[in-house]
């Protein structure tokens, strides 16, 4: 499972705990849906924004492993990380695309 793969994972758990999270205390108390579903759903798009923040656009990483490929040498078809082999694609605001 690549580190891209076990960050999705990650949010998602976070996702669904928030959501059932919600969904108990709607259930369990008195309290009327709406603020609670708006928590709920603040929390997710926090969440998801500090994860995306990882992935900004200066940071050149591995989406295989998650090791820095900066100074990797970018190819035709993308730069070869050299701790797990990916090839990752180039993006437009690399080195030399």
């Amino acid at each position: 499972m690549t580190w891209m793969h076990k960050t999705r994972l990650k949010v998602l758990a976070f996702s669904m705990g928030i959501a059932l999270a919600a969904l108990g205390v709607i259930s369990l108390t008195a309290l009327p849906a709406w603020p609670v579903v708006g928590v709920a759903v603040a929390a997710v798009a926090w969440t998801v924004n500090r994860v995306a923040a990882r992935l900004s656009v200066n940071d050149a990483m591995c989406f295989g492993c998650g090791q820095s490929i900066a100074d990797a040498p970018l190819g035709e078809h993308g730069s070869i990380c050299p701790h797990c082999g990916a090839v990752n694609e180039p993006m437009s605001h690399d080195r030399n695309a």
